[in-house]
């Protein structure tokens, strides 16, 4: 893991945030319940990172396996090609729900995802023309 000082301190942040949030919704300073189960949840992501960091720390079987994972070639060219696919899905879906918002008369639905539609396209062409002067 790079930078384990760095994920370490913004694991120890998730636990406070957790902790103040999930404080104040159960002081009533905070009206909803979502606040305490955010709370709730960026504790225990915290937690569970911060365990995995040490364990990082300490055991070399476990650091081994984790710099494998992380600069295996195979592994690489897999996640690139997730987040490939993730993009060409969730674009056609908001795509078809686009469509399907408008027959169906949900104008705000229609706009917002018609939006992320641009957005997402707008960006693919940035990136696209900023990795083709690059490579």
């Amino acid at each position: 893991m790079f930078n384990s000082n760095v994920r370490l301190g913004f694991n120890v942040f998730w636990i406070v945030l957790g902790a103040v949030l999930l404080g104040l919704s159960v002081a009533e300073i905070l009206d909803s319940s979502v606040y305490s189960g955010m709370g709730g949840a960026l504790m225990a992501v915290g937690i569970l990172q911060t365990v995995r960091i040490m364990k990082y720390r300490k055991d070399p079987t476990y650091k081994e396996e984790i710099e494998i994972k992380m600069h295996d070639e195979r592994n690489t060219f897999l996640r690139m090609k997730s987040w490939a696919w993730t993009g060409y899905i969730v674009l056609l879906a908001e795509a078809v729900g686009c469509v399907a918002a408008m027959v169906l008369g949900k104008t705000t639905a229609q706009i917002v995802l018609g939006g992320a539609v641009c957005l997402m396209l707008l960006v693919y062409f940035a990136v696209y023309f900023v990795l083709k002067r690059k490579y």
